[in-house]
């Protein structure tokens, strides 16, 4: 088992090291883009601009369902406790866990200051008979 399958969104942060971390980074595109045109574009990027990491380009669809989410303000250090709030608000609503978390950055943190990044912070959940 990779290290930090079972840990909680609150606790990975302090247990798993960011080098073990795996990232989907990934661009909304309109619904009329279709995977063939996307992967045709990220050819051309590799033949025309010489890019070679556009190789790694997938097309990705993503069915998430209901989430909660909280807004984090501050610098990404400072997450793990407004994971621990969205983490509190789940578990008094009696929502379980449903995939991964992922996070929407709003700020551009090479030029915003670290107390001032925007972040949604997501959690998808199954809303239960409790919740």
């Amino acid at each position: 088992m990779r290290p930090g399958l079972a840990t909680s969104m609150s606790e990975a942060p302090q247990q798993v090291p960011r080098s073990e971390w795996e990232y989907r980074l990934l661009i909304r595109l309109p619904d009329y883009v279709e995977a063939a045109v996307a992967i045709g574009c990220a050819k051309e990027v590799v033949s025309k601009k010489k890019i070679a990491l556009a190789t790694n380009i997938e097309f990705f669809k993503m069915t998430e369902g209901k989430c909660a989410q909280m807004m984090h303000i501050g610098p990404f250090s400072t997450e793990p406790q407004t994971l621990a709030q969205l983490l509190d608000f789940c578990q008094a609503n009696g929502f379980l866990k449903n995939g991964l978390h992922h996070e929407i950055y709003l700020s551009d943190f090479r030029n915003t200051e670290p107390e001032k990044l925007r972040t949604i912070l997501r959690e998808p959940v199954l809303l239960t008979a409790d919740g």
